[in-house]
């Protein structure tokens, strides 16, 4: 999955993709003091330095599986700490006050096992903060996937698609909210909020979608092939999003929001 990813063009959007981690972090208390910060999945930085100008006697360290986006953090963001390693299978030799997960935990397979394991590595009354795309069913994944099915030569990319846990049944919060009171936390929160984020035109949305779903997609695709299929996902987009009085378009993008802390 790293090797997908393209800082520049995730960050396009940037203020759009940031917000989500605003809004979760807006909920942990002010008597939250954490002095060892993981943030999983950081990406280009944006969230590592919301923790840091949060709390910046704290250790933040920024986790991210690609060199990409890694290179572009280290060059926004000199001050803080990254490092390159994959959200699976790393791990830690510290209790870790608070980890954050924005946008990331989307990608990994298996929580049954990733959750609890996370929640291994916090300390006492330490918190866990994630938010997940909860939007698999929109028009603007649909139309992804019905163009792949309808389209012979390009079926077999439709194993590409990493759309990750999104599609699977356990992607439900009241099963997150039994797994993570069973891994040991408490006074839990819950909750998701859907984002009408507004869209200059289509090819607008298309640049959305190519920063992150389309990405392992389009990679398969000579330049030739990403040409029709630009074009066909347009066509297609115009017949599910109506543009507003003004021209514009609003976009609806659902995500999911927990946040625990584990007990003294």
């Amino acid at each position: 999955m790293s090797n997908f990813w393209h800082a520049t063009t995730y960050s396009q959007f940037i203020d759009l993709r940031t917000r989500p981690a605003i809004d979760l972090l807006a909920i942990l208390p002010q008597t939250l003091q954490p002095q060892i910060i993981y943030d999983l999945g950081c990406g280009p930085g944006n969230s590592t330095i919301l923790l840091k100008n949060r709390w910046p006697e704290a250790k933040v360290t920024g986790i991210d599986s690609s060199p990409n986006m890694l290179e572009k953090a280290h060059k926004d963001y000199p001050n803080l700490h990254f490092i390159e390693a994959d959200i699976e299978h790393f791990t830690v030799n510290e209790k870790i006050d608070l980890i954050c997960a924005n946008a990331s935990l989307q990608w990994v397979d298996n929580h049954q096992q990733l959750f609890p394991r996370l929640i291994s590595f916090l300390s006492e009354s330490g918190a866990l903060a994630i938010q997940m795309p909860n939007n698999f069913h929109a028009p603007s994944h649909q139309i992804t996937l019905n163009i792949l099915k309808n389209n012979i030569r390009w079926q077999p990319l439709i194993k590409q698609l990493r759309y990750g846990v999104l599609t699977q049944p356990f992607y439900d919060a009241k099963n997150y909210y039994d797994l993570l009171t069973e891994a040991g936390l408490d006074n839990l929160h819950i909750w998701e909020t859907e984002y009408f984020q507004e869209m200059a035109d289509y090819h607008a949305i298309f640049d959305w979608v190519k920063g992150t779903g389309l990405r392992p997609v389009l990679s398969m695709m000579d330049q030739s092939q990403q040409s029709i299929f630009t074009e066909v996902y347009l066509d297609q987009l115009s017949h599910e999003y109506p543009l507003q009085k003004n021209g514009k378009i609003l976009l609806p993008f659902r995500r999911l929001f927990m946040v625990g802390f584990k007990p003294q």
